[in-house]
């Protein structure tokens, strides 16, 4: 390892947390990339977590251990925090139920250090359960965007093309642990949006705004392991009491982004902007329709549907089709 190497600021964010802390830290702390602080967050946690995070204080690569004493509500505030009190060239969101391989640093952080232009760099990651269980890859996360293609290989793309091609859509960058970014493309007045509404989706709208007219790079390597339990965020937000509610908060949150793109000048704008249309359409309005009327809204939901009638009518010459074609299969002999 060569003896002067930027240094990466890791920020572990941390609420409630307190058993799976340990893993987080000792798989932040045995990184093969030596040169790094730790900035120890905790938002008032009601568990055992100050405790484990306590025990950390006086470790030579903590710079900073600080415990709120009101909760904030909201993770991006802490994510704000942490940036701010970081010394690095990198910053990393090490979120405090994940965990990663020890050489994650050494690999995600090449090519911001190889490509002046690249600000972002993540890798893929495993879905794991409470018990460390592997339940799969985030690479099913992308398949149907990009049939499975793309992300098999490391690659460093345009950040307005790929915002066009896949975060329009969705975030397909599911988990903050898996991500570096260089700090000095961060601007906390512009890129962040700390709405109590938009604690679901901060991350996204963060993504969207830092790479737009930069570059992004990805690790098809799966070095990261992104934890899914019922307590988590993105678990929360697929409950269907809340479904609505994100579909209605998605809403605002691609207008204040077309806003934001449009005053970035950046080139391809305009067919992110048909996108963004085809998407809100053809899947955020259809879902909304059906979930109307499974809550008994009959009457919304119908109406709401008839706007979509023709993604409708696709949708359901699809199902039927697929049907008619699995009976044949199992009936020939």
């Amino acid at each position: 390892m060569i003896s002067k190497t930027p240094l990466i600021s890791v920020i572990v964010p941390n609420y409630n947390h307190e058993r799976f802390l340990k893993q987080r830290l000792e798989s932040v702390f045995n990184q093969s990339y030596s040169n790094f602080e730790v900035i120890l967050l905790d938002d008032c946690s009601t568990d055992n977590s100050r405790d484990v995070l306590s025990e950390y204080v006086n470790h030579p690569k903590v710079s900073h251990c600080v415990f709120n004493e009101i909760n904030a509500g909201n993770t991006f505030i802490q994510w704000q925090k942490g940036i701010l009190l970081a010394k690095g060239d990198l910053i990393w969101i090490a979120e405090s139920d994940d965990f990663c391989e020890l050489n994650f640093l050494e690999k995600v952080s090449k090519s911001l250090f190889d490509n002046k232009d690249v600000v972002l760099s993540y890798c893929q990651s495993n879905r794991v359960n409470e018990c460390n269980e592997i339940k799969g890859s985030w690479l099913d996360h992308t398949r149907k965007l990009d049939k499975g293609i793309l992300f098999l290989n490391d690659f460093v793309m345009d950040g307005s093309a790929f915002i066009e091609d896949f975060l329009i859509y969705k975030n397909v960058i599911p988990n903050a642990s898996a991500v570096l970014i260089k700090k000095e493309a961060i601007d906390i007045n512009k890129h962040f949006d700390l709405e109590p509404e938009f604690k679901y989706c901060g991350d996204w709208i963060f993504y969207f705004k830092l790479i737009a007219n930069k570059k992004v790079a990805f690790v098809s390597e799966t070095l990261n392991s992104f934890r899914f339990h019922s307590a988590s965020v993105i678990a929360r937000a697929k409950q269907t009491e809340n479904r609505l509610t994100i579909i209605e908060i998605d809403y605002k949150v691609r207008k204040l982004l077309m806003k934001y793109l449009k005053r970035q000048n950046i080139q391809n704008f305009s067919r992110i902007k048909r996108k963004n249309r085809f998407t809100k359409r053809n899947y955020l309005t259809y879902e909304k329709a059906f979930l109307l009327v499974r809550i008994g809204y009959y009457f919304r939901g119908y109406m709401l549907l008839m706007t979509v009638i023709d993604v409708f009518f696709k949708k359901y010459k699809l199902i039927k089709n697929l049907k008619v074609k699995i009976k044949k299969i199992f009936k020939k002999p």
